[in-house]
């Protein structure tokens, strides 16, 4: 059995029948998931372990499903304006020099899907995982909202341990910080004008539903009680050296992220000192992942990329003093 990375090429649907054959796989197959992405075209993205007769198998339903119902064709250089930005900030320029439609490729993952070790992939697969379980019914659905699923996971959030690793520096481990990092982060990629109109939005938004997530902080769910053994998995990994803040990013990744962050990330990320405190936090560490991978699954869910940094604001608010999130 063998890592694989199934890619399907189709055109954003509604409705398709691979959609239902992709649900099959998932709830039938175990070390299995999928993303949604845009490099080298529009594709659904199936990977785990498979063995040759599995993944020829997979490859030929989903080559058949495409060719008796293909998707409508999209202007390719329409599609490399839309998302030059993104594959730039992405550092994936070359994701858009060729374009693929209508098209099933396969490729044997030998390089541990990025990964710096076989048990970093299994904790991205495990974590996959828990938000396939959670939320793989509603992949493809229009009528998904961002306060519905920020609901969902501040229980996990709420739990984790809080911990003020820096007074003087303002540098925190919890389950919000991330959130504020990455708000901080659109913030600061912005003009004055526009980072004003996103704050005025937001703020008035969030008067009621702040209100509505302070509600969810104690409930218990089924995600999670997976998020937090998951969360304990993590402790133990972090203690044998598996993985720390920064995997699995080389230093020239990590550096190259830094020149293009806000003040605070380059304070925390940039000062050695600092960088010390986070990098073996497993409260940090685990949030941080676990936001990645949410993030990839938002895209599933139709979930537009202002609506994730509503979430991000909302769970700011909830543990950070109004001038610290720029309110």
């Amino acid at each position: 059995m063998n890592f694989y990375e199934i890619k399907i090429f189709m055109n954003e649907v509604d409705h398709h029948p691979i959609y239902s054959s992709i649900l099959a796989l998932l709830e039938g197959k175990s070390k299995v998931s999928l993303k949604k992405s845009f490099e080298n075209g529009f594709h659904l993205s199936v990977f785990g372990w498979f063995t040759q007769h599995e993944i020829s198998n997979i490859s030929a339903e989903c080559t058949r499903l495409l060719l008796t119902h293909p998707t409508e064709k999209y202007d390719e250089e329409a599609f490399r304006v839309k998302y030059k930005k993104v594959a730039e900030v992405a550092l994936k320029e070359k994701a858009l020099e060729d374009i693929h439609q209508n098209k099933v490729l396969v490729a044997r993952r030998a390089d541990l899907f990025g990964f710096q070790n076989e048990e970093q992939l299994q904790i991205y697969i495990k974590i996959n995982q828990i938000f396939d379980r959670w939320f793989r019914n509603r992949y493809w659905k229009k009528d998904n909202h961002i306060l519905s699923i920020t609901r969902d996971i501040i229980p996990f959030s709420a739990y984790l341990p809080d911990t003020v690793l820096s007074e003087e520096h303002a540098l925190y481990s919890n389950g919000y910080v991330s959130h504020l990092s990455h708000y901080l982060g659109l913030l600061h990629s912005l003009n004055e004008k526009s980072k004003q109109a996103i704050i005025g939005k937001f703020e008035q938004a969030g008067e009621k539903d702040r209100e509505s997530l302070m509600e969810c902080m104690e409930k218990d769910n089924a995600l999670t009680r997976e998020l937090k053994v998951l969360f304990q998995d993590m402790e133990d990994a972090v203690q044998r050296d598996v993985l720390n803040f920064y995997s699995p990013h080389d230093d020239a990744h990590i550096e190259t992220k830094v020149a293009a962050s806000s003040s605070r990330h380059k304070a925390a990320l940039g000062t050695p000192a600092l960088s010390q405190l986070i990098l073996k936090d497993s409260v940090l560490i685990t949030n941080r992942w676990i936001l990645n991978v949410l993030y990839e699954k938002l895209v599933l869910l139709n979930i537009k990329p202002l609506d994730k940094f509503y979430m991000n604001y909302l769970l700011s608010t909830i543990r950070f003093k109004k001038e610290e999130v720029y309110g």
